[in-house]
């Protein structure tokens, strides 16, 4: 399954980036390219909503890492929330969910906000 496109919506000041399909190294430029003009903008509170995310690949994680530190840079947060089960298994082997914001769900993630 590859990406098919990245929906941005706004949650009061938060941006919400839902892409679907599976994250891999073919398609990680739209998300890339979406969540760029989207600090260009000086959106720097983003949720990526991956509820409709079937497999994070190694380009997705490291293009997740560089949202993270970017936004982190800027004074801003990236929440990541509603991973599936073999999602959240990748974050936990790969040790990168101790480095995000993983939330269940978009309440908890903006009740969360730091």
């Amino acid at each position: 399954m590859t990406l098919s496109r990245i929906n941005a919506t706004k949650i009061g000041q938060k941006t919400v980036l839902t892409p679907s399909g599976a994250l891999t190294y073919k398609n990680c430029e739209e998300l890339e390219t979406v969540f760029n003009e989207s600090a260009n903008q000086q959106k720097t509170d983003i949720i990526l909503d991956c509820k409709d995310v079937s497999y994070l690949d190694s380009k997705a994680l490291e293009l997740m890492v560089q949202m993270h530190e970017a936004l982190k840079n800027q004074g801003g947060i990236l929440q990541i929330i509603s991973l599936n089960a073999l999602c959240n298994d990748i974050l936990l082997v790969t040790r990168l969910s101790h480095t995000f914001n993983v939330y269940k769900n978009i309440h908890e993630a903006i009740k969360n906000t730091s």
